[in-house]
């Protein structure tokens, strides 16, 4: 039986990681910082410092932690776990979840070899961490994009109109809602890292579906499901983004399987 350890567990990625895992008859260690409520009790449940005092070498390293919420520090705090994690787990295969934030404010129709373009705090920690990561025998570093689905707890676009149409009756969109984003349902987020794992190559891949979809189909989809209106005010000053993922479709024989109008379906219904 393979031994897979994920870190930052609890998350909205984090658990589905170690759900698949032992659905697939993978060992699973799991690792949580304050909370282990989402976890899957079927997995071992251990604290950074818990693992890093044990002497076991997994097949691999899952590595999702942190988020745009996170201070600087604590975003050096995470980046620092991962070197230490680096040198213990140095025969282990990593598997970085990284984010297409790293690739910044780009105009251009995004590829996994894309420069990046001013990227933000969060991003460069992001790029750090990859930077500690490409120094290990053997790694994956999946660039995710906006990934949503149930269970999806924080305040970013789709929840926070979800919540807006089920408590007001409506959702409220800057300009025409013209911006467009590329979003990756948690089950086709969740097989991309396994498969990015199970390839033995050390590469980058773009964990993204490569279809934008506009602010205002978005929340038609959502109006499908909920009663509510869809106004529009202001100046939309959101940046659109736009990727190409071929390259990693071709190399881990992977594609998104749900259509962004299933995993609305499956968030509402």
């Amino acid at each position: 039986m393979k031994l897979a350890v994920v870190v930052g567990a609890n998350g909205f990625l984090g658990s589905e990681l170690v759900n698949k895992l032992i659905s697939c008859d993978f060992e699973v260690v799991a690792i949580y910082n304050s909370k282990y409520d989402r976890i899957n009790n079927k997995a071992r449940i251990l604290t950074s410092s818990e693992l890093l005092d044990l002497d076991i070498c997994p097949d691999f390293v899952f590595y999702s932690s942190g988020n745009y919420t996170n201070s600087h520090y604590e975003l050096l705090e995470i980046n620092n776990i991962l070197y230490k994690y680096s040198v213990k787990f140095y025969r282990s295969k990593m598997i970085y979840i990284s984010s297409t934030n790293v690739y910044g404010n780009s105009s251009d129709i995004i590829t996994e070899c894309s420069p990046y373009y001013n990227p933000s705090l969060y991003a460069l920690s992001k790029l750090a961490g990859e930077f500690v990561v490409r120094a290990m025998k053997r790694f994956s570093i999946v660039r995710l994009t906006y990934i949503y689905g149930p269970g999806i707890s924080n305040n970013s676009f789709i929840p926070h109109i979800i919540a807006s149409a089920k408590s007001n009756n409506k959702i409220i969109l800057f300009g025409k809602g013209e911006r467009e984003q590329d979003y990756i349902y948690i089950d086709d987020a969740v097989n991309i890292c396994l498969a990015s794992a199970l390839n033995n190559e050390n590469r980058i891949y773009l964990g993204a579906t490569g279809i934008s979809i506009s602010n205002k189909k978005v929340s038609f989809e959502i109006k499908k499901w909920i009663e509510c209106s869809i106004e529009f005010e202001g100046t939309e000053t959101g940046q659109s983004y736009y990727f190409n993922p071929r390259n990693t479709f071709d190399e881990l024989g992977w594609k998104p399987l749900t259509s962004f109008s299933d995993g609305i379906k499956k968030m509402l219904v």
